[in-house]
């Protein structure tokens, strides 16, 4: 008899879109799983905003990209593009992440009439507006990115649980260098920091009015500089509470030691050019997919115990984690980090192989797989 797991499958047609595309955490995520469905045989379309800054990147892969100009919602542009799109490559899934394209996504599905599933990713842990708790489970299927985000919404949402799941998503690992590269050297001297300085960074928006933790980072930071002078700190991002970071940079007398800059499309030099990640996160955080960028660059992490942070590696095998701002216990854990070299090596090696085996992009690509089987085949 032949073994069920030898017979090749037919590839799933998927209509991703995304109405952003322009390199957050959430897109990333959108753009890993088209690549990873594409690169694993699916037939995927991207349908993405005209001139967004992911769209080259895209096409650049070979997935095809269809793409539209950004209107009112009111205007349905994208849902009767996407209904259109549906209908002419006879779609089985639609996959919506972005939450202004939830209900375009849905209606889509049901105006092309064929049967196409819809599917939508949460990227966050806020609750859902009440229209979408109320009917966002009746109409699609849900996805939660981490366990603590699927908590949320099993309270919040009404409808059969049949239809709400939890996926982990993915990165491209292999994007990510374990040693440090020239363009990695080159971004430190041109801080002026040092070959043998111990860079620690925080990568992510400081928005008002908290950022990510970036204020308690620097607060850890001037613990630190008199018994370590070779620490540095780098504030990698961008946001509105730029002007309050420098002034505090200034009256906490660490101008020496710590650096602003703004976000790169190549990350993964920024995270080689670090020697370990701070994500110091004080709001709420669904996953922290900086960790296992960081991670797949083989670097320890530090980040809070918050919301579904502590879901992205295990405690003391990869990282540390600490109580959401609590400034002593981040400095504790950067010293940890700058007196024992040793440690940062074996948690950053073995944060390297926990994200290969586990949150690569054919990982992510194969679990959202099987859930589109089980939907084309309900």
């Amino acid at each position: 008899m032949t073994d069920p797991k030898t017979i090749p499958h037919a590839p799933i047609r998927v209509l991703q879109v995304n109405s952003a595309f322009g390199g957050g955490g959430t897109d990333n995520q959108s753009f890993d799983l088209a690549a990873g469905l594409h690169g694993g045989g699916e037939q995927v379309i991207l349908s993405v905003p005209a001139g967004c800054r992911m769209e080259p990147f895209a096409r650049k892969l070979g997935i095809p990209v269809e793409t539209f100009q950004i209107g009112s919602w009111l205007k349905n542009a994208e849902t009767r593009l996407w209904s259109k799109l549906i209908r002419a490559h006879d779609i089985q899934i639609i996959h919506a992440h972005q939450g202004r394209d939830y209900w375009p996504a849905i209606l889509a599905a049901r105006m092309a009439g064929n049967g196409c599933r819809a599917v939508i990713t949460r990227h966050m842990m806020p609750r859902p507006r009440p229209f979408s708790r109320a009917f966002l489970l009746c109409m699609s299927d849900v996805v939660a990115v981490s366990r603590a985000v699927h908590e949320v919404l099993k309270k919040e949402l009404i409808g059969p649980r049949r239809r709400l799941h939890q996926i982990y998503g993915g990165i491209d690992v292999d994007a990510f260098q374990t040693e440090r590269t020239d363009a990695a050297r080159a971004f430190r001297q041109n801080l002026g920091w040092p070959e043998d300085a111990v860079v620690f960074g925080v990568v992510g928006t400081f928005l008002a009015p908290r950022g990510k933790g970036q204020l308690e980072f620097l607060e850890a930071a001037s613990q630190l500089t008199a018994a370590f002078p070779e620490a540095r700190f780098l504030i990698i991002g961008w946001g509105e509470m730029e002007s309050i970071l420098r002034e505090q940079i200034i009256s906490l007398r660490l101008e020496k030691v710590a650096a602003i800059a703004p976000f790169a499309d190549d990350i993964a030099t920024v995270m080689n050019a670090l020697d370990a990640l701070v994500h110091p996160a004080v709001e709420t955080e669904a996953l922290g997919l900086v960790l296992w960028e960081a991670m797949a660059c083989a670097k320890p992490v530090i980040a809070s115990r918050l919301d579904g942070i502590p879901e992205a590696f295990i405690e003391g095998e990869h990282g540390l984690l600490v109580p959401p701002r609590d400034v002593t216990a981040l400095a504790e854990a950067m010293c940890l980090l700058l007196k024992n070299p040793g440690e940062r090596v074996r948690l950053g090696r073995a944060g390297r192989e926990y994200v290969r085996s586990n949150f690569s992009r054919a990982a992510y690509a194969g679990r959202m797989r099987e859930l589109y089987s089980k939907l084309c085949a309900r």
